[in-house]
């Protein structure tokens, strides 16, 4: 079974590295995502991250969907996946949920392991199964390139990818981990070579947040090469 899974995962990365390198693509994307913190308060993300804050301190956290401060405190700095996935929701199917409600029926389904008070990063195959759930389709990628992030986002998709959490422009990752943060792409700009991305544990002051925009140089030095595609079934027209 898993050399089954190997062998499909490794299919849809030629496919689109094929795909990416044959079929032509607009100039530019731009798709109007509303930004989602991973944060209850999006000035958190900042107040925790680098001023030290409690992550119990969040006066919003009751809108993350937690039962609890605790609760909130568990998932907040692991739900960046689901922020995004909120987004990428939000944008598709006009359907909007809590961060932590959707969290939780994702461990449902074993998209999150969790071990005591500890969980695990999001899981991209059991994702992939579970977001059907919700109207989406989704293809993850393990060989992911930035050609390849143009060609989805041209044939009406998002994706969500792993980067290193220094994107942000702060440093609280090693500089040569691969990946720890996952972000959404929204957009990209051929003609001044920068793609348009919601970091969900960007900060506000320095505009790292929504509708973030860098150049493919600084990108490229983050992305961990990997990620997931989301668009709507076949059989589901968006309005």
């Amino acid at each position: 079974m898993r050399l089954i899974t190997k062998v499909a995962q490794e299919m849809h990365n030629l496919l689109l590295y094929v795909d990416s390198a044959v079929c032509s693509r607009p100039l530019q994307v731009s798709n109007n995502v509303r930004f989602i913190s991973q944060f209850a308060n999006p000035e958190w993300a900042e107040k925790v991250l680098e001023g030290g804050q409690l992550k119990t301190s969040d006066p919003d956290w009751r809108r993350s969907g937690a039962e609890s401060v605790e609760e909130y405190e568990i998932w907040v700095t692991t739900i960046c996946g689901m922020a995004c996935t909120v987004m990428a929701l939000e944008f598709f199917n006009q359907s909007n949920y809590p961060t932590i409600t959707l969290a939780k029926d994702a461990l449902l389904h074993s998209v999150y392991q969790k071990y005591g008070e500890h969980l695990s990063d999001m899981r991209y195959r059991e994702y992939v199964s579970w977001i059907r759930n919700y109207n989406l389709s989704a293809t993850c990628y393990s060989r992911l390139t930035l050609s390849g992030i143009k060609h989805l986002l041209s044939h009406n998709s998002l994706a969500i990818v792993s980067v290193n959490p220094n994107i942000r422009g702060y440093s609280t990752a090693p500089t040569d981990q691969k990946g720890g943060h996952l972000v959404l792409i929204t957009g990209y700009n051929d003609t001044d070579h920068s793609i348009t991305i919601q970091n969900p544990s960007g900060f506000t002051s320095t505009r790292t947040q929504q509708n973030h925009t860098i150049n493919y140089k600084y990108f490229q030095k983050y992305f961990a090469g990997r990620g997931i595609a989301l668009y709507c079934p076949p059989e589901v027209k968006m309005d």
